[in-house]
């Protein structure tokens, strides 16, 4: 729960902030959402979507360095077994040399 909101949740506020062009306040809810999905794992990989957008909106923002770090926390908490192949493992390649 994210001020009582449950992270699921927060899926269409992202999506509205991002067409009205707020990314920062986006961005605040998916660094929220990441923190949820995380603390809601149980033993799994967190849902990637949060990591997702909070990685767009990075890109977008210019913060290169804050995009790696947002998907590699992704890949730091998810089973060894569920990171490669994964989109987000995808990304990070590409970003890295």
């Amino acid at each position: 729960m994210i001020n009582g909101v449950h992270y699921l949740q927060l899926v269409e506020p992202i999506k509205q902030l991002k067409r009205e062009g707020r990314l920062i306040e986006a961005l605040g809810l998916c660094n929220a959402a990441i923190v949820g999905a995380e603390n809601a794992r149980e033993g799994r990989e967190p849902a990637p979507w949060y990591t997702e957008q909070a990685a767009i909106i990075y890109r977008k923002l210019g913060q290169r360095d804050n995009e790696i770090a947002v998907l590699q926390r992704w890949l730091r908490v998810s089973p060894a077994d569920r990171r490669e192949g994964s989109q987000i493992k995808e990304r990070l390649d590409k970003l890295l040399p």
